[in-house]
């Protein structure tokens, strides 16, 4: 099997994630289909380094889209690329995951709207309820916590789409009614951990809306979220992967 992670991240946000210390988050998507399937291909696609009107997309059997810093309603070469990448996937009906930055691409290919959310979620989304049944969620909890970090959602979806699971603050996961298209706006290939050294390096952005006290509080919660965690973040893409 062939897959193509399609990364999110344009080259400033790649620079970032080298300052802080951390992998690319693409990384933790390898990580997990290597041990889902050891006989996988796997190629990354940066798209603000391939010409990618001549990259070999129909080569791949499963697309996978991973987190991004950005913001897709602003008008910028990085969001151009990314959803000309993700038009052109789309067009080979073949299956699909995104991860929150994932889903605003996405969802935005689909005409839905992404809007600014009137609450952040900072490190973690809690209280993630599963409101309609999936078979990828065949092992979870019907509410759980997930790692989570963004400051826009998807503000409502059109009839292609049926909304998974919801939080009291957003849309988290979607599911396309006829096509292998999984969406979450939560993270379950993050580990918290990873989640809270890239928060601890752009500590001073968070100290402009958040005291101290409240920050380290969000620290603290990540280490005892992924001390824990067991591994649960990660079922639903494992049997999301196991499908295909």
């Amino acid at each position: 099997m062939k897959y193509l992670i399609v990364s999110g991240m344009d080259e400033s946000h790649d620079r970032e994630h080298d300052n802080a210390g951390c992998p690319y988050q693409y990384t933790f998507f390898n990580e997990i289909i290597l041990k889902e399937d050891q006989r996988a291909s796997i190629d990354i696609l940066k798209t603000y380094k391939e010409n990618l009107k001549l990259f070999p997309y129909q080569n791949y059997d499963v697309f996978i889209w991973t987190g991004g810093l950005g913001n897709i309603y602003l008008p910028n070469i990085h969001n151009r690329n990314q959803l000309y990448v993700c038009e052109r996937i789309l067009s080979l009906n073949k299956p699909l995951w995104g991860s929150c930055w994932g889903l605003q691409v996405i969802a935005t290919c689909y005409g839905d709207k992404i809007v600014k959310a009137k609450k952040p979620e900072f490190g973690f989304s809690d209280n993630i309820k599963i409101i309609k049944n999936h078979h990828i969620y065949d092992d979870k909890e019907d509410l759980f916590t997930a790692p989570g970090h963004h400051y826009d959602h998807l503000e409502n979806i059109n009839s292609d789409f049926e909304i998974i699971t919801q939080n009291e603050i957003s849309i988290q996961s979607i599911s396309h009614k006829s096509m292998n298209i999984f969406c979450t706006q939560y993270h379950p290939e993050l580990p918290y951990i990873f989640i809270s050294k890239l928060m601890t390096h752009w500590k001073k952005n968070y100290l402009e809306i958040m005291s101290n006290d409240e920050f380290n509080k969000i620290i603290k919660k990540l280490y005892l979220l992924e001390e824990n965690d067991m591994y649960v973040r990660k079922k639903e893409f494992r049997a999301w992967l196991n499908t295909n």
